[in-house]
C-alpha cells in the first residue's frame, strides 16, 4: 500500500453480474447446502439447450459491472461467510491477474472457494492453488454443446479428489453419454474427481425424471456416482434470478 492508501487489488477489475448470500445448491467439495457468498461473473462462451428453453441464467450473458477486486474482497468480508462460490456465466473466461488476485485475497482471508465452470476451459489458470473445489459441468448431447467440451480423459486426469465432474442429464441419450464416461473413468489410473449426475429440471415430456435417473444409475451399478438434485430450485421454485 502506498502513502495515499492505494491497494493494488483496487487496480484490478472483474466484470460482475451479481453478488449474493445463499447456499450451495449444487455438489461441490465443500458440501452441498453449505452457506456461501456467490460471486457471479459476466459472460459465457456457450448457449446451451437452445431447443429446450435455453440456459437457466441467461442474464449472466451480459457485460455486467466492472468491480475492483478489493471491493469484492470487502463485500465478502462484510458478509462474514467463510465460503465463496465463484460462478457465471463462465467465470474462467476472466482468468488472468484480476481473478488470480481475487483468489489469493480470499485465501489470505481463510475463505474456502469453489468454482463452477463449464467443460470448455482447462483448469490451468493462475490462482488455481487457492481453489478448494472445481466443479466441471459436462454438457451432454441434449445441451447442443457437447462438441465444445474438453476431451473427457484430459478433464478427468487434470482434476483431483476434491473436484467434481457433473453431468447434466435430460434424456436417454444424455444418460448413455454420462454412463460411458463413468465406465471410461474406471479405466483411467488416476485418483480423479468425484462424478455426479444432475437432472435437467423441470423434466420435459419424454425426458428422464429424477426418479427415473436414480433408478437407471442404480440398475447399472454406477455406485461411484453421486446424484445431484439442485436444492435451490426446490427452496426457491419461482425465482427467475439470483436470491
Amino acid at each position: 500500500m502506498s502513502r495515499r492508501g492505494f491497494r493494488a487489488e483496487d487496480s484490478l477489475r472483474l466484470r460482475v453480474i451479481s453478488l449474493f448470500l445463499s447456499i450451495d445448491g449444487e455438489v461441490n467439495g465443500c458440501g452441498q447446502g453449505t452457506p456461501a457468498f456467490f460471486i457471479r461473473l459476466a459472460g459465457c462462451n456457450l448457449r446451451c439447450w437452445q431447443e429446450r428453453g435455453g440456459c437457466d441464467t441467461p442474464y449472466s450473458f451480459g457485460s455486467g459491472e466492472e468491480m475492483p477486486v478489493g471491493e469484492l474482497l470487502r463485500r465478502v468480508e462484510a458478509s462474514g461467510c467463510p465460503k465463496v462460490t465463484l460462478t457465471g456465466g463462465e467465470p474462467l473466461l476472466q482468468r488472468g491477474p484480476a481473478l488470480a488476485a481475487l483468489l489469493e485475497g480470499l485465501a489470505a482471508r481463510k475463505v474456502a472457494v469453489s468454482v463452477e465452470t463449464n467443460g470448455t476451459l482447462p483448469p490451468d489458470f493462475a490462482g488455481r492453488e487457492h481453489v478448494a473445489s472445481l466443479v466441471y459441468d459436462y454438457k451432454c448431447p441434449s445441451s447442443g454443446c457437447e462438441a465444445a467440451m474438453l476431451p473427457f480423459d484430459a478433464m478427468f486426469v487434470a482434476l483431483g479428489p476434491s473436484d467434481y465432474i457433473k453431468f447434466i442429464i435430460a434424456d436417454e441419450a444424455d444418460y448413455a453419454c454420462a454412463r460411458d464416461k463413468v465406465l471410461r473413468a474406471r479405466e483411467l489410473a488416476h485418483a480423479g474427481p468425484r462424478l455426479a449426475f444432475s437432472s435437467f429440471l423441470p423434466a420435459l415430456p419424454g425426458g428422464l425424471t429424477p426418479q427415473a435417473l436414480v433408478a437407471r444409475l442404480l440398475a447399472d451399478r454406477l455406485f461411484e456416482v453421486q446424484y445431484n438434485l439442485q436444492i435451490h430450485k426446490f427452496i426457491w421454485p419461482d425465482a427467475e434470478t439470483d436470491i
